[in-house]
C-alpha cells in the first residue's frame, strides 16, 4: 500500500473488501454459485463503470496510488475467481505478475486495513456506495438526454452533500459545471 490513498481508492478498496468476505465465506461453505456471483457483479459493474470511469485521468497521468489500487484488485481478484477459471487466471496472473494464481495456496489477506468490513472508515464508504452509483447513472443519464457526450462539460447537476468527500473526483469525472 502506497499509503496517502485517493478517496475513490479507498471506496473501491473497503467495496472489494466486502465482495472478498461473501467470496470467502462462499468458498468455505463450496458454494460456487454465490461465490462467483460476487465477483462478477463486482468485476463486471461496481470496477469497470464506476471506479475506472473515476480513476482513468489518474492512471494515464502515471499516478502510482491509483496504479496500485487497480493492480492490487486485479491480483486478489485473479486469486479469488481461480477455483472455477483456472485457466484464465493463471495466464492472466502470469502475464501480469510473473506468478500464477494458480499457485496462490490462501486466501488474500485484506488490501487496505483501515477500510475493512467492520471498520468505521470502510462501513461509511460502503454506506455512500448506491448512492455515489445513482448519481453517476443520473449524470450519465442526464448527459444523454440533453444530446451531451460523456466526455463534454455538463452544467446544472449539484453533487448530493452526502458525497462531498467524492466532489472533486466526480467533478472531474463529469466534467461537471
Amino acid at each position: 500500500n502506497p499509503g496517502n490513498l485517493a478517496v475513490e481508492d479507498q471506496w473501491i478498496l473497503a467495496e472489494f473488501d466486502a465482495t472478498m468476505n461473501t467470496v470467502r465465506q462462499s468458498w468455505e461453505k463450496l458454494d460456487i454459485y454465490t461465490a462467483t456471483q460476487a465477483l462478477k457483479t463486482f468485476g463486471t459493474g461496481v470496477l469497470p463503470s464506476h471506479y475506472l470511469e473515476m480513476v482513468k485521468s489518474r492512471l494515464y497521468d502515471g499516478d502510482t496510488s491509483a496504479a496500485w489500487t487497480l493492480h492490487r484488485i486485479v491480483r486478489d481478484f485473479m486469486s479469488a475467481f481461480t477455483p472455477v477459471c483456472p485457466f484464465f487466471t493463471h495466464h492472466i496472473s502470469e502475464t501480469l505478475y510473473n506468478h500464477s494464481a494458480v499457485d496462490i495456496d490462501a486466501f488474500p489477506e485484506t488490501a487496505d486495513a483501515s477500510v475493512a468490513l467492520g471498520t468505521a472508515d470502510g462501513d461509511h464508504l460502503r454506506k455512500l456506495s448506491n448512492l455515489l452509483q445513482t448519481f453517476n447513472g443520473d449524470t450519465w443519464n442526464t448527459k444523454k438526454e440533453r444530446g451531451i457526450s460523456l466526455n463534454q462539460p455538463i452544467s446544472g447537476l449539484a453533487i448530493p452533500e452526502e458525497l462531498s468527500e467524492f466532489t472533486a473526483i466526480l467533478t472531474r469525472m463529469h466534467n461537471l459545471e
